[in-house]
């Protein structure tokens, strides 16, 4: 018959062991110490002694024996209805967890030039590793917001300076002006700087970090013949490419078009500038995919420095 139930408000808030409630339901329910012993992988008087420090615990016998069967007090029955209710509630929770974990994609927020020339080429290695792994990419040149769990990793340009977050450099992102080699030939051949007057400069938005470089390279009050504003790093590379003019670059992304020759580094000069970092909560590491990410991340970012 059920026990009276007492108000948690004038009970001790003190539990049993987990361990000792799951061999009494498994011994309960089979009625066997010696085959609770072998569905706990334990040895008979080891599911002994856990009831034994059970009953202690809670004061009141749970087990009796008559005509030598194992039966259960009605202390007993009521304890295992329950226990079994609850492991098979608690069951329950963690396959559902277990599933959330399994289905849930990686969320990955990022710039659409990182990913293009450097995550995408890299890309089937992670597959190959980690085949049940989804990826979702969010581009955006913007800080996402990591307060509503939507975004798992930031993969970021920036000088590594972020408050309340991890940051791993990935990629170094000194800037150097590459063109194709057409422009080159098309010249004299010169390797000095000067050759940029008789050629156009491919600006970001603004052209605060040609007007460094020019000032580093020595030549602070140069001329181009011109030079266009394009708000797309994508496009301003594909200028480069077809010879429309000078692109001012991290040379870490483009090393597939560097050594096919489809583009070329004249100058030796470097611009120091924002990289590309790793960015997530500390707590991100706690998630095996997202730790299995970060870790491919930078072996292949450190297999290339």
């Amino acid at each position: 018959m059920p026990l009276p139930h007492k108000s948690y408000a004038t009970m001790p808030q003190r539990l049993p062991q987990l361990n000792t409630l799951r061999t009494f339901e498994v011994a309960a329910r089979h009625r066997s110490f010696t085959q609770a012993a072998v569905e706990l992988h334990v040895t008979p008087s080891a599911i002994s002694h856990q009831i034994k420090l059970l009953e202690d615990e809670l004061g009141i016998r749970l087990f009796r024996r008559e005509n030598n069967k194992l039966l259960l007090t009605d202390a007993g029955t009521y304890l295992m209805q329950e226990c079994t209710a609850v492991f098979e509630r608690l069951a329950a929770i963690t396959q559902g967890v277990r599933k959330y974990g399994s289905d849930k994609k990686l969320n990955i927020a990022l710039r659409p030039y990182f990913a293009q020339k450097w995550l995408m080429p890299r890309i089937g290695s992670f597959w190959e590793k980690y085949p049940e792994v989804d990826l979702a990419l969010h581009h955006t040149i913007k800080e996402p917001s990591f307060a509503d769990g939507a975004i798992d990793i930031w993969i970021c340009w920036g000088d590594g300076n972020f408050p309340n977050l991890v940051s791993t450099l990935l990629v170094n992102g000194d800037l150097t002006p590459v063109c194709s080699p057409r422009i080159l030939h098309a010249g004299n051949g010169s390797l000095s700087p000067d050759i940029l007057t008789a050629h156009c400069l491919l600006d970001e938005e603004l052209p605060d970090n040609w007007n460094r470089w020019l000032e580093i390279a020595g030549e602070p009050k140069l001329i181009p013949r011109k030079r266009i504003s394009i708000d797309d790093t994508n496009v301003r590379l594909h200028a480069a490419i077809d010879g429309q003019g000078f692109l001012l670059t991290c040379l870490s992304l483009l090393q597939r078009e560097l050594k096919e020759g489809i583009l070329v580094a004249p100058f030796d000069c470097t611009l120091p500038h924002y990289s590309y970092y790793a960015v997530y909560k500390n707590e991100t590491l706690e998630n095996p995919k997202a730790r299995a990410f970060i870790e491919w991340l930078l072996s292949n970012a450190a297999s290339e420095k």
